[in-house]
């Protein structure tokens, strides 16, 4: 019996069709997997974002000074490398290197601009007021300043770390003087040193003059017989010496100041910054050099006393009779008259007078005005006279020669006062402004 065939329709998958949606499902896993990646990499670099490096280094760094610019621009691409590895890894060992990177660029940038800042601000007072500072730093002041740009740290990146070289040694930021909040004269400021008000009479000269003003009208020292007064230098010098060591006592800024002093004529140059407080350790520590930069000094001092030592006066009255007008008048301009600094015109120092108290001087019916004295380290007189129509006259002229004599014969009661006063301003290094 013959076999019939089934009339049953079997049903094959579409196996385009199947492929076709898998792929779909496919799709559909990659793109949710790059969005759960996406979402990652975002979080990450959210976090990198949350150290706020990118933004400093964009708005701070440009205010560092050209050495610690240069550092910071290293410790930034150490943490932007970092921070990409851990944006596509997110591996905990990134994350590591990402946040010790910002700590290093932090510390670079933070110390940086404290140092700026305060390099910036020191100059500007030392620019304000020169003399505030030592005579050293004056003279360092601008170049130390303009040396600042020069500064090369030399950075470099070694297993995660930035590097500088400081002081001949290579040192990471850690370890840096510069980078650090600790105040290194010289380093992480421009080291100026401002003058101390206990010492502002540490040049010898100053001190003797202030020694001399102390002392000279004390007993022993002005001796007075009622017709003639004279001066014991001796008693002035063993007072003035018992003032020195009370002064060195009672300020311990002075006594740091005449070891500083001892220690620049014995090495021939004054101490860097860094170096003054193991130089005054060590005088302080060693009594036989103590004692010869106090003895020093002192005998320095007492070089200059004798320039301030009043004249001996005699003839003088116990009983002075009654002031004439004449000499009230030169009183009067000698306690109110203002010695004032200038040059002549071949460069020499002078020390000014003007408007002293001296009639017109009429010379063949003319009248001539002295409008100024002024005399130089030697004590010679020069003067500015005018003639009736407010001329000056020139000195080589025959009416200027002729004025200028007189002059000094009216001038001769106050003369050597005026003289006195001049040598002595211009004994100083800077005359009274």
């Amino acid at each position: 019996m013959a076999v019939g065939l089934s009339r049953a329709v079997i049903q094959l998958p579409d196996f385009a069709e199947m492929a076709y949606k898998k792929s779909l499902a496919d799709e559909e896993r990659r793109l949710r997997e790059e969005e759960k990646q996406e979402r990652k990499m975002g979080q990450r670099q959210r976090e990198a974002d949350a150290f706020g490096v990118k933004q400093s280094y964009y708005e701070k760094s440009f205010a560092l000074e050209p050495g610690a610019k240069r550092v910071a621009d290293e410790a930034y691409k150490l943490f932007q490398q970092a921070g990409i590895d851990y944006e596509k890894t997110g591996s905990e060992e990134a994350k590591i290197r990402m946040e010790k990177a910002a700590g290093q660029f932090n510390q670079v940038v933070g110390a940086g601009l404290a140092v700026s800042n305060a390099v910036n601000q020191e100059f500007e007072t030392f620019k304000k007021n020169p003399s505030a500072f030592t005579a050293e730093s004056q003279k360092v002041a601008n170049q130390a300043y303009s040396d600042r740009r020069n500064i090369d740290f030399q950075p470099v990146i070694e297993n995660g770390m930035v590097f500088i070289n400081e002081g001949g040694k290579k040192v990471p930021i850690s370890e840096s003087i510069y980078f650090s909040a600790n105040v290194q004269p010289g380093y992480n400021t421009l080291g100026l040193v401002p003058v101390d008000p206990a010492t502002k009479y540490l040049d010898p000269r100053d001190y003797a003059s202030l020694q001399v003003n102390n002392f000279k009208d004390t007993d022993g020292v002005r001796i007075d017989d009622g017709r003639n007064v004279r001066y014991n230098q001796s008693a002035l010098t063993t007072k003035a010496r018992s003032s020195y060591e009370s002064d060195l006592n009672n300020n311990p800024s002075l006594m740091e100041a005449v070891i500083l002093r001892h220690s620049t004529t014995a090495n021939g140059s004054p101490p860097l910054p860094q170096q003054r407080a193991s130089i005054i350790a060590e005088y302080n520590s060693n009594p036989e050099l103590l004692k010869a930069a106090k003895d020093n000094y002192f005998k320095e001092v007492t070089t200059f006393m004798p320039q301030f030592m009043p004249a001996m006066q005699r003839g003088v009255s116990p009983q002075p009779s009654e002031p004439s007008k004449r000499d009230e008048e030169l009183s009067f301009f000698l306690e109110n008259s203002k010695p004032t600094p200038g040059v002549f015109s071949d460069g020499r120092r002078a020390i000014r007078f003007m408007s002293p108290p001296i009639k017109d001087i009429e010379i063949d019916n003319f009248n001539y005005t002295i409008k100024e004295v002024s005399f130089d380290k030697k004590g010679t007189p020069s003067m500015v006279i005018t003639d009736s129509e407010g001329n000056v006259l020139k000195n080589d002229s025959k009416e200027f020669k002729s004025a200028y004599k007189e002059a000094l014969i009216d001038m001769k009661p106050y003369l050597s006062k005026l003289r006195a006063i001049s040598m002595n301003e211009l004994s100083r290094k800077q005359p009274l402004p």
